[in-house]
């Protein structure tokens, strides 16, 4: 869809780029941006870009003039798109760069297109004043501006501001399509990979960020070890088994780091924590899946196929209904969090849960 509006010239002036996180929803929006500017004649024709020129690599690194991407920042305790990112304030001096609703006035400096990324645009990353300023343009948008807002909860954004984008959806990829992208992409053995893309549970950008990165992958072992030596233990294991999960969380390499805020303050423990914490939790869950269905007399289908030994080795510890809840706690506390529940109470009850508690 996207290459027939190159081909046909019917370029719209705003999409809503929608799906699950880590599926490529950014990644595309960089990608239709440099078809946009695209400088090779023969790759536009057909809706394409050639990666090679001046304007695909500008764009590529982040440096083009007339493409921006709008992500949130740290303003005291929260971190948004804030309003000064849309519009100047009535009495206040212009700043430099220009808001994008200033800034969307403006002739192209290089390109054929000005495009304007906002990641995510859904509230609180998107909020509701920068929103309604956000509105003004896309209402009478100049011609030459494409706005792409993404999103993985669409039911979250200012109905206002969905209704006036193309939506674009997103969809999961198959696992094969993942393995392939993994293998193209990054130094992983074949059981890793293999792994990696049970874990993505169809999301091929959580993949490729996940085997590209030693240092996600140094987490995943850590993890992963340690839940092999604690569930020994059993349940007198489970405050150590949350501690480790804490500690872990503070430490743990992330895809997307956050930024420091205006003053150059870095962002909190609790933060970093909550940022990290998804992650390490999926992988968690993971491994009480594949005791599960070992239980259940399917190992086959098992995702960390590179702790196969290790999973062996702990069969009939807990039964198929102990597993069962440990992982539906596992599934909650990670709810809870994102509901800022306080983590320490919660990791403790979920490994309390886990480790075949009531």
């Amino acid at each position: 869809m996207l290459r027939r509006s190159l081909v046909t010239a019917q370029v719209g002036h705003a999409y809503l780029f929608y799906g699950p996180e880590g599926i490529g929803k950014r990644t595309s929006a960089l990608a239709y941006a440099k078809a946009l500017n695209c400088l090779d004649d023969n790759a536009r024709r057909e809706g394409d870009f050639c990666d090679a020129c001046h304007a695909c690599r500008l764009i590529g690194v982040g440096n083009h003039p007339d493409v921006r991407l709008l992500t949130p920042e740290s303003t005291g305790s929260k971190t948004v798109i804030s309003i000064d990112a849309i519009r100047t304030k009535s009495g206040e001096s212009t700043p430099h760069p220009l808001p994008l609703r200033e800034d969307a006035q403006l002739k192209p400096l290089e390109g054929r297109h000005k495009v304007y990324i906002l990641d995510p645009a859904n509230r609180p990353g998107l909020q509701e004043d920068a929103g309604n300023a956000l509105l003004l343009t896309l209402e009478e948008p100049p011609p030459h501006v494409v706005i792409i807002l993404i999103s993985s909860r669409p039911t979250a954004m200012l109905p206002t501001l969905v209704s006036r984008c193309r939506p674009v959806r997103f969809h999961l990829a198959p696992r094969e399509e993942i393995l392939r992208a993994i293998a193209r992409t990054a130094a992983v053995t074949p059981t890793q990979a293999t792994a990696i893309a049970g874990m993505a549970d169809g999301r091929i950008g959580w993949a490729v960020g996940m085997a590209g990165h030693p240092g996600r992958l140094d987490s995943r072992q850590t993890l992963l070890t340690e839940i092999d030596r604690l569930l020994s233990a059993g349940r007198p294991a489970a405050l150590r088994m949350a501690e480790m999960l804490r500690q872990l969380a503070l430490t743990a390499e992330s895809l997307d780091e956050e930024p420091t805020d205006a003053k150059g303050k870095a962002p909190s423990a609790d933060r970093v924590s909550r940022r990290n914490l998804p992650e390490l939790l999926d992988i968690t869950a993971s491994w009480w899946r594949d005791l599960l269905i070992g239980e259940l007399g399917q190992p086959e289908m098992r995702i960390n196929v590179d702790y196969a030994t290790a999973l062996d080795r702990h069969r009939g510890r807990l039964t198929a209904l102990q597993l069962q809840c440990g992982l539906e706690a596992i599934t909650e506390a990670r709810r809870l969090l994102e509901r800022n529940a306080n983590i320490d109470l919660t990791l403790e009850w979920m490994c309390m849960a886990a480790l075949g508690g009531s």
